[in-house]
């Protein structure tokens, strides 16, 4: 699998491995007994068939892995014939043939994908197709090996089997993957998914989430949505209408936005007082050769309410800027980065240039304080951190900033 973009924090090959407390949660969320064949396309260190071993007595199971040294590789000898593995790209247009399957005739899989684009191969078309989501894609061409993955088990799954499967939260939570939430959800049935805590997988803060489908089963059931916490506890359910997979499917975002249905909802999104919102102009580039100064993310002041008086700019400034400038009254938000939900700051006086790191949010004059106080509030802080989403840097969407309850 040729890759066009690889994690820096990852193997060669775009993966973070799953330690044996998640794999066990996987397999066990599955809520399966012994299937009489699974398979684990990208087995990587074969934790995840591992696990589903100590479960699945029965089970024959099927490894492949592009890389010869893969740990999985030696499974066979250590447990013995009901192991198979295959030295392969799972994303192989003839893998089915190579490793002696036919498509739908797996019961389960088991699936960590890895993290990376792989450059375009006219084949991908062809598994996206067979797997009923070449409609979903935002941009053909450019698809991430996630959802690759899912469609390739897909084909491999007989009707109503069931994958398991750790998905990125971009997949989860992110805007361009609308499409893909909800043909998963009305088209399969999607059984459950977990949010699991920042840091799971080693030498990276990536947020990710398990999730549990049977293909080919819509039944209108609630999905199951939880949140695994840092102490190994699970939250209880928020249960999720299928019509609604669309928006987003993460615990922390729902937990902070949906009512339950015998709770009342108060107060008004951020949008319906917005007069105005944009990201900053100037890229680091710029904000180094720039003749004034620029305010970016590192230079928000812990608790402080306003933009340091020293980034304001003179009327001749403001002249060779000639770009969108804050202007008083404007809120300042960090809108990438770790620790973004703290920075937050009003302009009082003066224009100020913002970097592109930063959203300049504009609001009706009579709600400036009221969103300014609530933004940098505990509860405000929450619920930026519930609606950003993304695999490496935490960031947060426009649109998901302006969908906050005030």
């Amino acid at each position: 699998m040729q890759l066009s973009h690889i994690p820096k924090t990852s193997d060669h090959f775009g993966r973070y491995y799953t330690d044996s407390d998640i794999a066990s949660l996987l397999v066990e969320s599955m809520a399966v007994d012994s299937p009489k064949l699974a398979i684990d396309l990208g087995a990587g260190s074969g934790a995840l068939v591992g696990e589903a071993r100590r479960h699945w007595e029965s089970t024959h199971f099927i490894t492949v892995d592009i890389d010869q040294k893969a740990e999985s590789s030696s499974l066979r000898s250590r447990y013995g014939s009901t192991f198979r593995h295959h030295i392969a790209d799972a994303l192989d247009s003839s893998l089915a043939e190579k490793i002696g399957l036919r498509f739908g005739e797996v019961d389960s899989g088991l699936c960590n994908p890895p993290y990376v684009r792989p450059k375009w191969r006219k084949h991908f078309a062809e598994i996206l197709e067979d797997a009923g989501l070449s409609h979903i894609i935002p941009k053909i061409g450019c698809v991430q090996a996630d959802i690759l993955f899912i469609a390739q088990n897909l084909r491999f799954l007989r009707e109503d089997g069931k994958l398991g499967i750790i998905l990125p939260d971009g997949v989860i939570a992110g805007e361009r993957y609308s499409k893909l939430r909800h043909s998963l959800a009305t088209a399969h049935r999607l059984e459950r998914i977990i949010e699991l805590p920042r840091r799971v997988f080693h030498k990276t803060d990536a947020k990710a989430h398990i999730v549990v489908l049977t293909k080919n089963q819509p039944d209108g059931k609630d999905i199951h949505i939880q949140r695994l916490d840092n102490n190994g506890l699970l939250s209880s359910p928020i249960l999720l209408c299928p019509d609604r997979a669309a928006a987003r499917l993460d615990y922390s975002y729902l937990s902070n936005t949906l009512s339950r249905e015998n709770q009342k909802r108060v107060g008004f999104e951020l949008r319906d007082v917005t007069q105005h919102i944009t990201r900053g102009t100037y890229s680091s580039t710029q904000r180094k050769v720039a003749p004034f100064r620029i305010f970016h993310t590192t230079d928000f002041d812990g608790g402080a309410v306003n933009v340091p008086r020293q980034f304001r700019l003179t009327k001749k400034d403001q002249l060779i800027a000639g770009r969108s400038l804050a202007l008083p009254g404007d809120i300042l938000l960090a809108r990438v980065g770790r620790n973004f939900d703290s920075k937050v700051c009003g302009v009082m006086h003066g224009a100020v240039a913002v970097s592109d790191c930063i959203l300049i949010l504009r609001v009706h004059p009579q709600f400036q304080e009221r969103v300014l106080r609530y933004l940098k509030s505990t509860k405000g802080r929450a619920a930026l951190l519930a609606a950003a989403h993304g695999v490496g840097a935490t960031f947060i969407t426009i649109d998901a900033l302006l969908s906050l309850k005030i």
